[in-house]
């Protein structure tokens, strides 16, 4: 684990490179003070400035990482989008992009920011995004190395912000707790199956998907380690095909075939809206049959973390707490 910690923290750090930019009250002779860096991220390299004042920030996790640093230089959101721990950003003081796809682009050239956080769901728009303002795309862009791409963005943002030593320590925790619940959850047997539920509509993940913390990084066996993303094609969106977004449609049928022994549920429609809640949709004789129901190991996770901010230093500690209070640790 320490070895593999060194790495994800080297990789991190190769992604993040000061420049030198002057101040304008450098003397000549002397070494100036950096006053911005350059950021390796998902869609190139962007020239960022350090401690930026006005930041429009699309992807919860990084908004979720700004809150955990205590830095709040943050101007504008999405603010329907913005799960129920981070509420408080849809206060007044806070400015509403309005379309969270980042369409609006009138509306957010008015706010006039020095920085633009997107995330993989607004990836298509960066390009009219960087002639606003400098703009970094901070999703996770490999599903399959969870822990490597939470120490790198999280690093970009101490870096950006003057909070790496902070970030790294809050990264160290997250690390230590890792280690702690995989020794436990490498001894259990059990087989666990993860459920998105959009509306009445099931999909399944598994190792190496969006949801994949649980698996690759937990340690929780897969009941099937075969589960395969149905992944979007590259012209619709190359982060979202990258880090393999969407899940196996699946029946209630699978759902008895492999009987999960724990089934872990994210609700999508508490998110984005519908009609059924996920407690509805599973509420039948086919779901009540799997050893999960009758184990009464059906959890329902929290779906503002897990589907929309699961990359931040408060969210990734939040969902790990989540499955150390199914392992009883």
């Amino acid at each position: 684990m320490k070895k593999r910690l060194a790495s994800w923290v080297a990789a991190a750090t190769l992604a993040i490179t000061l420049t030198g930019c002057a101040t304008s009250g450098a003397t000549p002779g002397q070494a100036s003070a950096a006053t911005s860096i350059k950021v390796t991220h998902n869609l190139g390299e962007t020239e960022v400035p350090l401690n930026p004042r006005r930041v429009v920030v699309f992807d919860f996790s990084m908004l979720d990482t700004m809150d955990a640093l205590g830095v709040a230089p943050i101007l504008a959101l999405p603010k329907n989008y913005a799960p129920a721990y981070l509420a408080k950003y849809k206060g007044d003081a806070y400015a509403d992009v309005g379309d969270f796809y980042g369409k609006d682009l009138e509306t957010i050239n008015n706010f006039k920011p020095d920085l633009i956080i997107l995330g993989g769901r607004q990836a298509k728009a960066y390009e009219e995004m960087q002639k606003i303002a400098p703009t970094i795309v901070m999703s996770v862009a490999d599903s399959t190395n969870y822990m490597k791409e939470l120490s790198r963005n999280n690093l970009i943002m101490g870096e950006i912000f003057a909070k790496k030593a902070e970030a790294q320590a809050a990264l160290d925790k997250i690390s230590a707790r890792v280690k702690e619940l995989r020794a436990v959850a490498e001894k259990n047997d059990s087989r666990a199956l993860i459920v998105m539920v959009n509306d009445g509509n099931l999909s399944a993940y598994g190792p190496g998907s969006r949801f994949g913390l649980i698996h690759d990084v937990l340690g929780i066996k897969p009941v099937d380690p075969m589960i395969k993303p149905v992944r979007l094609g590259a012209e619709v969106d190359p982060i979202i095909t990258k880090a393999g977004l969407n899940g196996m449609k699946i029946g209630f049928e699978y759902l008895e075939a492999k009987n999960p022994d724990m089934l872990f549920v994210i609700d999508r429609t508490v998110v984005v809206g519908g009609s059924q809640k996920a407690a509805s949709t599973l509420d039948n004789a086919l779901v009540r049959a799997t050893n999960a129901a009758k184990n009464g190991k059906i959890i329902f996770l929290d779906p503002g973390t897990w589907y929309s901010s699961g990359n931040g230093l408060e969210s990734s500690s939040m969902m790990i707490e989540e499955i150390a209070a199914v392992l009883g640790i």
